[in-house]
């Protein structure tokens, strides 16, 4: 049979589909619509994925990973941006420092800053250079504990200027014994050189710090501590001491006098400081002392010798044992060079042998206490470096090592009660256990404008 028909009354022919085909598409209309469902239903529920935010790199390219060139690596601050520390060498200016990070016309029309010369710059000291792209945006130089040079050069010409920190002063009471020398006492105690040195400054008439001084002598000190920003930067002047030499005690507190140059008294108001010091040097020995008769080392001959000779390495410094005025700066066959100073109508001192003399010092120079006027030598009749060191009273020889201790002048009465209510506060601190903490800028007693 034919696998068709004819509707009866037509003339079309129809096909008759097989079973089979049929079945098919039901299926494939039934998964779909399936699928429809579950789309509409259940994709919108799930979590959505955002773009990974790469945090280190990927297996495959850890060859490109170091921090300049990690592609993939989130950072704070931009990569290109870097700080250069180090110290100015020795030599070493300014243009050798950013000649790679600036224009050298630029720099070249740089303009000193106030109160401070590029040509300033000294080696040793501190700078931080901050680069970008290999150009400059900032440069600090260090000028001291307080003050810092800064160079920006970030929005393209290049600008400098000074900036000074906050500064405080403190008071605080350091102590200490010495075991080997002055110098390494105050050190531990958490002073420095010049700390040592303005303490021996204090008693300076009345101790001689290179030969006086014993293993078992102690010290207090009222000292100045100043910081920046709240770090130590150094300790300032001496307000008041207390040494302890060979069981004997000595004191001394400060006045401020012009300048803020402090002035040391004892607890009477007698001033500290005499007309004459008690060496005008720092010496290993004494090679020949004051007589009236001594055989002379180069004549032979036995001859008077109205002076100190102090044995100290050429070019040690030797200064005025007083204040006075150069009437003598010369050199002849005996003395080498020499320098004669006049103190008063009463007294004249003379040093001899000088390698050279110090700067500035010539006939009618001012001297002060204290103030280098040359430096040991050999010069004239001499077997070695030494000074040659001669005191005169009214024109006849006086024995230096007797040290004639004409006192200066004690303070007025008018003066005395309130430097005495002063010093009644600095001996409380000087009594006082050394501190930890530092005591108030405003608990510093007031030294100022007694004097």
């Amino acid at each position: 049979m034919r696998n068709f028909f004819m509707r009866q009354g037509s003339s079309r022919m129809f096909f008759k589909p097989k079973r089979g085909r049929i079945r098919l598409l039901a299926f494939l209309v039934l998964v779909a619509g399936g699928s429809a469902v579950y789309l509409a239903f259940f994709h919108n529920a799930a979590p959505k994925r955002s773009t990974p935010l790469i945090e280190a790199c990927p297996p495959w390219a850890e060859q490109y990973c170091d921090p300049s060139q990690n592609l993939f690596a989130r950072t704070e601050e931009d990569p290109s941006e870097e700080v250069l520390e180090g110290s100015i060498k020795p030599g070493q200016t300014l243009g050798g420092i950013l000649g790679d990070y600036v224009d050298a016309g630029a720099l070249a029309g740089l303009d000193n800053p106030d109160d401070f010369s590029f040509a300033s710059i000294q080696s040793g000291q501190p700078y931080r250079l901050t680069v970008r792209d290999k150009e400059l945006v900032t440069f600090e130089y260090d000028i001291s504990p307080t003050e810092t040079l800064v160079i920006d050069g970030e929005k393209g010409d290049l600008q400098a200027r000074v900036e000074t920190k906050q500064c405080e002063t403190r008071t605080g009471v350091m102590a200490g014994t010495v075991a080997s020398s002055l110098f390494k006492a105050v050190e531990e105690a958490g002073g420095d050189a010049q700390t040592a040195v303005a303490l021996a400054d204090v008693f300076a008439s009345d101790i001689d710090f290179c030969r006086d001084v014993q293993p078992g002598d102690t010290f207090r000190a009222v000292v100045e501590k100043r910081y920046a920003e709240g770090k130590l930067i150094g300790i300032g002047r001496v307000l008041a001491a207390r040494y302890v030499n060979e069981g004997k005690t000595y004191e001394g507190f400060a006045l401020l006098g012009r300048g803020g140059k402090p002035e040391y008294f004892d607890a009477d108001g007698r001033a500290l400081r005499k007309a004459f010091l008690r060496a005008p040097l720092s010496f290993l020995r004494i090679t020949s002392r004051f007589t009236s008769s001594r055989l002379h080392p180069i004549l032979k001959v036995r001859k008077p010798h109205y002076g100190v000779d102090y044995a100290a390495p050429t070019g040690t410094p030797v200064w005025s044992v007083g204040a006075g005025v150069v009437v003598e700066r010369g050199r002849n066959r005996a003395a080498g060079n020499y320098v004669t100073v006049r103190h008063s109508r009463t007294w004249v001192t003379r040093y001899n042998h000088f390698s050279r003399f110090a700067k500035g010092i010539r006939k009618g120079s001012k001297v002060a206490q204290g103030q280098v006027i040359g430096y040991v030598g050999q010069t004239g009749f001499a077997t070695g470096p030494h000074l040659d060191f001669r005191i005169y009273k009214n024109g006849k020889p006086v024995n230096a090592l007797a040290n004639p201790k004409m006192q200066a002048d004690p303070l007025p009465a008018s003066k005395l009660a309130r430097f005495k209510r002063q010093v009644e506060k600095l001996e409380a601190l000087l009594d006082q256990a050394p501190q930890t903490k530092d005591l108030a800028a405003r608990d510093t007693p007031d030294t100022k404008g007694i004097q």
